[in-house]
């Protein structure tokens, strides 16, 4: 069981989720707040469930949600991929690229006008043609051009302008807050916005609130009439098209291709990871988010696939999640030198009425 140890004045603290082993001593740890929430009802929680964290990337399906909603990617004809995109941390490959500049090309949307600035691509090949070429990394090539796309071709809709749509009081932003608001039971003007890398706001939530909105957007029969189509499309893009969700050897896509039809999951930076579990006849509705402390993906890339397979949502035979399963711990000479071990509250398991159900 996860130690979980209350701060001053009763607060909860994070519990450690994940040790890190070199041999057979302890060398680090992962500490992390955890939340799974079964239909309505806390299933478990490690740390605290209401810490109030940036879901900064995790929050890009609900980001993308009012564009969904408007009709707009219909309107345009966008396939799978490039609605997927659109709600994606893409590795910056050259098929994100062409699949970013296709969406822009079909609105009437100019390159130039993206503010989220440039950064390498995730994607080696890509990162290492463009030092070969001796060309510099474009703000299409950001993890993020999919969404800030998306909020181009919205400014159409407010008749506002390209410029500055960024700006949390652009009308593009104010809609996205109103939504976000709608959708958690937060008073749109009780949320103040951060800033993401990209320049996007981003506004913290409750961990416990963001694994209900997955919960909820996985599960569109959950949300007002009027938004289900546009979730609907969501979830049924990025499941049709992982790749374009986030990119190779990445555990959002790898994780959405072991699982189709199943899983609405989302990566943020720093630690964060949103997953909502669609209601079947074997399952119900599962929300899941958690944030680590120390911002390492690698703990809830480890921590999560053993925590939904004890669930009984997940197979560990999942040849697609074997890295991420694996906790060996090789070295540059490919010698296994330690490992990783996560642990959690066996009660997440037993109070969860899916176990053993499967997908």
């Amino acid at each position: 069981m996860a130690d979980n140890d209350e701060g001053r004045e009763g607060v909860k603290v994070s519990s450690t989720v994940t040790r890190v082993f070199r041999g057979d001593r302890l060398e680090s740890v992962h500490r992390a707040h955890v939340v799974v929430l079964e239909e309505g009802r806390l299933a478990g929680a490690e740390g605290d469930p209401d810490a109030v964290v940036y879901p900064r990337s995790a929050l890009k399906p609900l980001q993308a949600l009012p564009l969904f909603v408007s009709g707009d990617p219909a309107r345009l004809g966008l396939d799978d991929n490039q609605c997927a995109i659109l709600c994606a941390s893409h590795s910056g490959d050259a098929g994100h690229v062409d699949c970013v500049r296709t969406i822009q090309r079909a609105a009437g949307v100019l390159e130039s006008a993206l503010e989220c600035g440039p950064h390498q691509p995730f994607d080696t090949e890509e990162a290492q043609r463009l030092i070969a070429v001796g060309e510099s990394p474009l703000p299409i090539h950001n993890n993020c051009s999919g969404k800030h796309t998306g909020f181009l071709i919205s400014c159409a809709r407010h008749d506002a302008p390209h410029s500055g749509y960024l700006d949390p009081e652009h009308p593009v932003q104010l809609e996205v807050c109103d939504l976000l608001g709608r959708l958690t039971d937060i008073a749109s003007t009780d949320l103040e916005p951060g800033i993401d890398g990209c320049g996007a706001p981003n506004w913290p939530l409750p961990l416990s609130k963001l694994a209900a909105l997955f919960r909820d957007l996985a599960n569109p029969e959950r949300l007002p009439a009027e938004l289900r189509d546009g979730a609907g499309r969501i979830f049924e893009a990025v499941n049709a098209a992982p790749h374009f969700l986030a990119g190779h050897d990445r555990f959002d896509t790898a994780l959405l291709r072991a699982t189709p039809g199943a899983f609405l999951g989302k990566c943020g930076a720093e630690g964060v990871f949103a997953l909502g579990v669609r209601a079947s006849a074997k399952r119900p509705a599962f929300g899941i988010a958690i944030k680590v402390e120390d911002g390492a993906k690698r703990c809830y890339e480890h921590f999560l696939p053993h925590l939904l397979a004890d669930i009984g949502l997940l197979d560990r035979t999942e040849p697609t999640l074997a890295p991420f399963f694996d906790g060996r711990i090789r070295n540059t000479q490919g010698r296994v030198i330690g490992h990783l071990e996560s642990i959690w509250d066996p009660a997440f398991a037993d109070n969860a009425t899916g176990k053993g159900d499967g997908l």
